[in-house]
């Protein structure tokens, strides 16, 4: 829901009088690092369609890779106002999964009524690949627990971490989108960077 908290964090953005253009003047610290974590990710979905062995260790690798960028790249942008809301919310995805085998939890009653009887006992008996019964798993209450497919147009299952950062990346958004200082600050910036070279 990430494209929906974007979208939304414009809304507000434009409704308390914010210009979409400041974003153009948003300095990101390591931004390199955003464009591997996409190319990780993407690894990850390959990985998922059967191109690649479900088994292989190269999933752990790829899911570690991709957390580890994506954390990395906030931590060096906590300057900017409310991005430690999505920090924390992708920590605790990391850590849930870090401390379940790499599997994600999700609550079993949600399965069952979004995808009937038989993924349900699948799930209990642990035969869904990258998932486990949130019921049995450690750190439970960071697992899949909240489910909005009843009033959205498609399955959506959240986790604690999730909304966090939902709620997150609104607010960064709208808070960019209203700093009139912005432009100012960036430039002072760079021009702090072109006077060290010249000495």
């Amino acid at each position: 829901m990430i494209i929906e908290a974007i979208i939304i964090g414009i809304i507000i953005g434009t409704i308390r009088k914010g210009k979409l253009s400041r974003l153009e003047y948003l300095k990101v610290n390591l931004s390199p690092l955003i464009i591997l974590a996409l190319i990780s990710f993407v690894s990850i979905i390959v990985m998922n369609l059967g191109l690649l062995d479900f088994n292989s260790s190269l999933y752990n690798v790829f899911l570690i890779l991709t957390y580890a960028l994506i954390i990395i790249v906030l931590t060096f942008n906590l300057d900017k106002k409310f991005m430690f809301l999505p920090l924390i919310g992708v920590m605790m995805n990391f850590i849930c999964m870090c401390v379940n085998s790499f599997k994600i939890p999700v609550k079993s009653d949600i399965i069952l009524s979004l995808y009937g009887e038989e993924m349900h006992s699948l799930l209990l008996a642990n035969k869904i690949k990258f998932f486990i019964p949130a019921e049995n798993a450690n750190l439970s209450a960071l697992g899949k627990l909240f489910s909005l497919s009843e009033y959205y147009i498609y399955d959506v299952i959240l986790s604690i971490g999730d909304i966090i950062i939902f709620v997150g990346i609104i607010l960064v958004i709208q808070e960019l989108m209203t700093d009139k200082y912005l432009k100012t600050r960036d430039s002072i910036t760079l021009s702090r960077s072109l006077y060290k070279k010249k000495k």
